[in-house]
């Protein structure tokens, strides 16, 4: 499973995840109601074969689709 089997969406979800982010600061940082960050969160985990957002994020970083240099760059 790659960040090509993500949406871009489902992408901006997961990064934000990865910065840890709660699902409220994720819906005002995307624009979204929470039902819709739920949902994403939802579709995101199956894809990633994993059961919580702990275990998505660690996955993102160890599967290299969310880079921890990105992560890096964007707190400089």
């Amino acid at each position: 499973m790659g960040a090509e089997d993500l949406t871009p969406r489902e992408f901006e979800v997961l990064e934000q995840i990865v910065r840890g982010k709660s699902n409220k600061q994720i819906a005002a940082e995307l624009d979204v109601s929470g039902a819709t960050v739920k949902t994403h969160i939802n579709s995101l985990l199956g894809k990633l074969g994993v059961m919580d957002r702990t275990q998505a994020a660690t996955a993102a970083i160890q599967r290299g689709i969310v880079p921890i240099e990105s992560l890096r760059k964007a707190r400089s």
